[in-house]
Formats: C-alpha cells, structure tokens, sequence
C-alpha cells in the first residue's frame, strides 16, 4: 500500500507498486499536490481521494488503475489539474466533475471510458485544456461545451462520436481556441464554415470522419495561425479545387487526403518554407 506523499517529494517515475491506500488518503485534509504518475500502481481510484478539500493537483497518469472515475471527485472544490491518462479506466465520465469551479486542466485520454460526454461539463468556466482522446466514448458533442470561453485544447479524437458539427459546435464562443481535434471519430455532415471564425487555432485535426458535401479550403488555407492541418475523407461528387489564394505561411503539417480535389496544385504551396509533411 501506499500513501500519495512522503518527506515533501514527489513521486512521480519511482517504479512504484502496489495500490494507493484509501485509509491513509483520510487524514491528509492538508493536502494540495498528488503525483503518482509514471508508476506501476494498480488497483482502482479510491473514493476517499474525493475528501481532500485542499487538493490543486491529481495525477494519476501512466499506470495500470481501473474501474470507474469515483463520482466523489467532483467534490474536490479547489482541484485546478486533474490527469488520469493512459490507465485502464472504464465506466462513463462522471458528471459531477462539473462541479469542480477552478479546474484549468482535464485530461483523461488514452482510457477506455464509454459513454457520451456530460454536458455538465460546459460549466468548467475556467477550463483551459480537455483531453478526451483515444477513449470509447459515444453519442454527440454536447453543445453545453460551446460556452467553455476559457478554452485552448480539446481533443475528442479516436473515440466513437457522431453526429454533425455544424449543429454542435457553432455556439463555441472562445476567442483563445489553439487546437481542435475531432479525428478518428464517425462525425458526418459538412465541415462547417465557422471553423474560419477560431482564428488563433494552429492545430486543427478532422481526419477520419463520415463529412460530406463542402470542402471550405478558401477559409481554411487562410487562417494564418495554421501550423497543423489535418483533413480526410470527404465525400463529394463534385470535387473541390484548390483556392486561388491562400495565407498559411507557418503551415508545418499539411494532410488533405481522399477529399476529392481537382485541378492543378497550386505554386504557393512552395512558398511555404515551414512545411515538413505534405
């Protein structure tokens, strides 16, 4: 067994096993800091860690836990970070994690957590960064997240989510969204237009979806801020050609496969001296 903290160290990377002792947890009503990340613990996530009123940070990333998010998390009032990722945790998100007013930093990827995403989650007012990916869940992206104005990252990629776009997220209204990132999902429906309107994104990844129909490459080749550029499987009879102007000259990666594109390419893709991957 063992507790989360001992002479003022961390204990992230210290090859430790074993699980964490739920009894302990108790007493530490001082507590602000958990990392137990990068070790070989196993077991399940305690429930008593949802009574440590001072907790700031938990991470838990990098271990062999299972079992379900403890729903007593969400009364973890001073939480800011909370990481879970690459673990074996399964069950749905708890919606309670909705409740949590100061938290920056979500990120629960690389699970296997089912389920449609909680719409409670729109609450998260101060929410920097959620970090979905590589999870089984379902259903479609619940508008709710569109009000999550403090936002820069959300990354929904390789789950199972449906649905279209242009209904769920056009009410995002973060004006520090950097990156988005639906990839490897069953989306369908049109890329919509309103993407162009998140100018400070530099990450943008909707590969491996259902789109259908419009192609918006005269928007998308110019957002400036585009570093990463992810595009995939659109379906469309008509084809799409490459816009006669663009504005993307710190385009690192480029990716528009299997989207029906027509015509000549462009000279101006040369002119682009950041590019690595085309």
């Amino acid at each position: 067994m063992l507790t989360p903290f001992l002479g003022g160290r961390e204990l992230s990377n210290r090859e430790l096993t074993g699980q964490i002792n739920a009894t302990a947890l108790t007493s530490l009503v001082f507590l602000e800091k958990i990392d137990l990340s990068n070790n070989q613990l196993y077991g399940s996530i305690p429930v008593t860690m949802g009574n440590l009123p001072s907790l700031k940070e938990l991470g838990l990333s990098r271990n062999f836990l299972k079992g379900s998010i403890p729903s007593s998390l969400g009364n973890l009032s001073s939480l800011v970070y909370l990481r879970l990722s690459r673990n074996f945790l399964n069950g749905s998100i708890p919606s309670f994690l909705g409740n949590l007013p100061f938290l920056k930093y979500l990120s629960l990827w690389c699970n296997m957590l089912s389920g449609q995403i909680p719409k409670e989650l729109g609450n998260l007012s101060n929410l920097r960064v959620m970090n979905l990916a590589f999870n089984e869940l379902t259903g479609q992206l619940p508008p709710e997240l569109g009000r999550l104005g403090s936002l820069y990252a959300l990354e929904l990629s390789s789950n199972n989510l449906s649905g279209d776009l242009q209904g769920n997220c056009s009410h995002f209204t973060s004006d520090q969204l950097g990156w988005f990132g639906v990839g490897g999902n069953r989306l369908t429906g049109q890329i919509p237009r309103f993407i162009a309107n998140w100018t400070q994104l530099y990450y943008l990844s909707l590969s491996g979806n259902d789109f259908e129909g419009e192609l918006p490459l005269e928007l998308l080749f110019n957002m400036s801020n585009l570093e990463y550029l992810y595009v995939s499987d659109v379906r469309s009879s008509a084809g799409f050609p490459f816009p006669k102007y663009a504005n993307m000259t710190g385009i690192t990666f480029l990716m528009i496969r299997n989207c029906s594109i027509s015509g000549e390419i462009p000279p101006y893709i040369g002119d682009w001296s950041s590019l690595t991957y085309l």
